[in-house]
């Protein structure tokens, strides 16, 4: 069955994410837990978090993901930043167990001019140090786009730190990110190709979500900005690619295109929906 959402806001009540996934048709979701652009926020209260439970039992509304704030830097090599992250991350993990949620989406971050090495080595550190409060959490890594100093945008950066972390990992694809990254996933040879150098770097098995964004940079260009599907480099025939390939049509899809009015969420979810060949 295709798992496909958005990203919704909990800004009307935790509860109420459930009523608009099942007003766009969505079966998962992805949440913020506050304000992206905050580092606290207050946990919800124990009447908050019945109502969640209540709805997250009986809804076919599965896996909701939580998606961690923006100013989250794990690769960080500033000492005060880095430990903010970790504390951060901390109570995201305790927002998801109140939940009852198994994934937290992160950013890996920037080494800001220091060198991979150093980023990668400060992202296994801060994983390593949350590690013993994850139980059944698992971290989900997301694939980057390449921008300066930014870890994670290529795939033997998340194989080298889930391989050593004693932190339960998994990685979220991004499919612009991957794209301005470098790797070509528009035709079917280079979505193939893509998948086989994931597959010895990291391990298929390990992708968790996948992000559908259309992108308005170009292959290679590192640049983050996500466009609606169809309308941006990747185009509707690569996405019909992706949503049907036999590794990826099983895994979770969330979309988190543009919010500026030439089309809605519903929109997106319809065309990805006409996109998947139904067997």
């Amino acid at each position: 069955m295709l798992r496909l959402g958005v990203h919704l806001s909990i800004s009307k009540g935790l509860s109420k994410v459930f009523d608009l996934a099942r007003e766009l048709g969505c079966n998962c979701t992805q949440i913020f837990s506050h304000s992206p652009r905050s580092w606290r926020f207050e946990l919800p209260n124990e009447e908050e978090v019945e109502r969640f439970k209540q709805r997250y039992r009986v809804e076919d509304i599965k896996p909701i993901f939580v998606h961690q704030s923006y100013l989250v830097n794990l690769a960080s090599p500033n000492r005060e930043v880095w430990k903010k992250s970790i504390d951060a991350i901390e109570l995201e993990i305790e927002f998801a167990k109140l939940l009852g949620l198994k994934y937290i989406v992160i950013h890996p971050g920037s080494h800001l001019g220091k060198g991979e090495k150093v980023g990668l080595g400060n992202v296994i550190d801060a994983l390593d140090m949350i590690s013993d409060q994850l139980d059944r959490i698992e971290i989900l890594i997301e694939t980057t786009a390449g921008a300066r100093n930014l870890i994670g945008s290529k795939f033997d950066h998340l194989g080298f730190i889930i391989d050593n972390t004693s932190a339960n990992c998994g990685v979220v694809i991004d499919t612009c990110h991957v794209f301005s990254a470098g790797y070509d996933i528009r035709s079917g040879e280079g979505l193939d190709r893509t998948l086989e150098v994931f597959d010895s770097m990291v391990g298929i098995e390990k992708i968790k979500l996948i992000h559908l964004n259309d992108s308005k940079g170009d292959l290679s260009e590192n640049i983050d900005r996500h466009e609606h599907i169809g309308l941006g480099k990747i185009g509707l025939e690569g996405f019909r690619r992706i949503v049907n390939h036999r590794l990826l049509r099983e895994k979770p899809m969330i979309l988190e295109t543009p919010m500026d009015g030439r089309r809605s969420d519903r929109e997106n979810l319809e065309i990805i929906r006409k996109l998947r060949e139904i067997p």
